[in-house]
């Protein structure tokens, strides 16, 4: 097919070839002898213009979306101010402790507990927590039979002390009331004194580490609610009589396996702060 008639766009005006009319005839003549693909037959000149066009209305349309998703009026917006750089808190919950090597640790029970919360700067926060237990456990005779070394149970709660660097995903603010966060930190569990039972088992005094995240609903004012879900991971040491090969030819633990051993341990709980502002 023959074509009649060729002349070369540039900008929003076209140019027959070999014509150095407009106001760049340099780049004129480099782009007729150096682009032939700028060069197009007349009858394709509005079919380029509506490519153009559309390049334009494709180009503009994500930032055009963008503002419309993510602008909002003040009184629509989601985010609220949190003015709390301090909190105090109550809280309750359940222990959700992982069973141990020997049954003979304390076990899950309900817990209630007291924590403080500092707003360091942006998301940043720090709190510090101590956590009660009201935890019972199983004591043995490692010296008798695995058929009678079971001699009851008896009450063994816990105290647990731990402070935490968090991160707020909202920063100093709440989305729809609600501010999300995480947390990580150490600390330390003891049974506070406890003696030793027949086995010469006890809880003791161990470290503590500890992740988790939460939740948290900020209304206006100064009451807040709050839902955490923790882990809490330490170790449990035997004391040498659970190696002991009894009659019956067993022992509370293996020869072959340590006396000490690391259990991740859960915790949920539900907990009503109060903010103490500076002014």
């Amino acid at each position: 097919m023959r074509c009649l008639s060729t002349r070369t766009l540039i900008g929003r005006h076209w140019y027959n070839r070999g014509t150095m009319s407009g106001r760049s005839p340099g780049l004129l003549s480099l782009l007729d002898s150096h682009s032939p693909a700028l060069t197009v037959p007349l009858g394709s000149a509005r079919l380029s213009s509506l490519l153009i066009a559309a390049l334009v209305v494709i180009t503009a349309l994500p930032a055009t979306l963008h503002g419309q998703i993510l602008g909002h009026l003040p009184d629509a917006s989601p985010y609220t101010d949190v003015d709390s750089p301090r909190e105090l808190a109550i809280f309750g919950g359940y222990f959700l402790a992982s069973k141990d090597l020997a049954g003979v640790a304390p076990g899950p029970s309900p817990v209630i507990g007291l924590r403080e919360t500092l707003h360091l700067a942006g998301p940043a926060i720090a709190f510090f927590r101590l956590t009660h237990t009201f935890s019972d456990r199983t004591v043995i005779d490692p010296l008798d039979p695995a058929s009678t070394r079971d001699q009851g149970r008896i009450s063994d709660p816990i105290t647990i002390a731990d402070m935490n660097l968090g991160f707020n995903f909202s920063g100093d603010r709440s989305v729809d009331n609600f501010q999300p966060a995480i947390n990580i930190g150490v600390g330390g569990a003891s049974d506070l004194g406890a003696p030793h039972d027949i086995g010469g088992y006890r809880f003791g005094t161990v470290a503590v580490l500890t992740y988790g995240g939460g939740i948290r609903w900020v209304p206006p004012g100064r009451l807040s609610i709050r839902l955490n879900i923790d882990n809490y991971m330490y170790e449990h040491t035997y004391p040498k009589l659970y190696h002991t090969i009894t009659g019956d030819g067993t022992s509370v633990i293996s020869t072959a396996h340590s006396l000490v051993a690391w259990r991740n341990n859960g915790m949920y709980t539900l907990g009503f702060s109060y903010a103490i502002h500076h002014h």
